[in-house]
């Protein structure tokens, strides 16, 4: 896919923002430098993105798709129930390998990935 000044920005959104964002999140944020965007451009956009391996998409049942740029660190994410705040979490705090687990269940593991609920900090307050 060329570079275009769409793919451009859209690349500088998810480096920006550290928490990972739905199509609908970066197709607001884009659309306040560049009015004229389509979501249907963004759409594809990510896709190449995600086949490309410089987006990472994560699957959050019935929250949907996030993505998130793929040069970060191997993290997992915390998620506030109540309100939705995503927390990176650093991989270091699991005590496990991903080829132990292979071991264990003969199965040939591609990539992880834990996810954790519960209410932040603010809205345990309320």
């Amino acid at each position: 896919m060329r570079s275009t000044k769409t793919r451009e920005a859209v690349s500088q959104i998810f480096q920006a923002y550290p928490e990972p964002l739905s199509l609908s999140d970066l197709f607001k944020y884009l659309k306040i430098s560049l009015p004229q965007t389509a979501y249907s451009t963004v759409f594809r956009i990510v896709l190449k993105l995600e086949e490309e391996g410089k987006v990472v998409r994560i699957d959050w049942r019935e929250r949907g798709s996030r993505y998130e740029w793929a040069d970060l660190p191997h993290h997992h994410h915390i998620v506030c129930q109540a309100c939705g705040t995503v927390v990176d979490l650093d991989c270091t705090l699991f005590k496990f390998e991903e080829r132990e687990v292979a071991e264990l269940s003969g199965f040939s593991i591609r990539r992880h990935s834990i996810e954790f609920e519960g209410i932040c900090p603010e809205c345990q307050k309320r």
